[in-house]
Formats: structure tokens, sequence, C-alpha cells
């Protein structure tokens, strides 16, 4: 597990980027599951995310709060999905894509995601709003992940 605190908008996009380029590098790492409280700032992470991705640059990205499900049309695809509203069945297109090798799929609210739906390798990552800033919380869910984590604390100021 990691703690990173990001102050300002710009460590927001500076630490998406910098995620983007190690999902790549560690490509079994689908998923990244975000959780936390509403305005926790999920949803521009999740933007960022996708923007930094190869063919991000572009995409129109926005939350997903009222179609659930949007796809990006970054490499390798996001599909960016939020389980607000329906906590006790997620939607089939985000249960399929959590076992697409190649979809990235960046969750909200994924603390209604059942754990038998886990991928075998994601990312999960809790947002606690600090002042104007937010504290996240890293934690890897397989090797794969653990590896990534590591790179990303070590790239990290």
């Amino acid at each position: 597990m990691c703690e990173l605190t990001l102050a300002t908008l710009e460590d927001t996009e500076r630490l998406a980027r910098l995620l983007a380029r190690s999902l790549l590098r560690h490509a079994p790492v689908r998923a990244v599951l975000l959780r936390g409280p509403m305005g926790g700032g999920k949803t521009t992470f999740a933007c960022a995310l996708a923007r930094a991705l190869p063919g991000g640059e572009g995409a129109e990205t926005g939350s997903p709060s009222f179609t659930l499900c949007n796809r990006y049309p970054t490499r390798p695809e996001v599909l960016h999905g939020d389980l607000y509203r329906c906590q006790a069945f997620p939607p089939e297109e985000i249960t399929e894509a959590l076992q697409e090798a190649d979809v990235l799929t960046i969750l909200e609210w994924a603390e209604f995601l059942p754990e038998a739906q886990l991928p075998e390798e994601f990312l999960d990552v809790v947002f606690s709003p600090r002042g104007c800033g937010r504290l996240l919380r890293l934690r890897a869910g397989g090797p794969r992940s653990g590896e990534l984590l590591r790179e990303l604390r070590r790239e990290w100021p």
C-alpha cells in the first residue's frame, strides 16, 4: 500500500500521466478501482487518466453517473463505469470489461463491486478529501499490480 497527496489539479493530472505510462508497461493490470465519498475527486482522476492514454488527447470525457458506462477511444480502450446507482448488480458491460485483456476498466464507486467480480490484477485507489487536496491510498491487487505500484512510488516526488 502507498499513500500520495494531491494538493492541486496539476498533481492529479501528473499522477494520471504517470499511471497511464505504468499501465502501458504492466499490460495485465486492466482495472483501476476508485473508491471514496461524493466529490472526492474520482471522476476528475478517471477523466485525467483516460486523457493521458494514447488516443485520449481529444476524448470527450465526463462522468458516467447517468449513463453508467462511458467508452473512450484510447489505447487500450477505456470503459469508465460508475456503480453508484446500481449497487446490487453491476451492469453486464462492466462485468464483461473487467475480464477483457484489451480494455482498461476505470470504475467509480468500486466499493459496490462484488468481490467475486474482482479481476486478477487491479489497482485500488481510495480518495479522501484533505483540506483543498486529496489523500490517495493505493493498494495493489495482484503481483503485476504490485510492480506497477512500486514503480509509481519511485516516480512520485
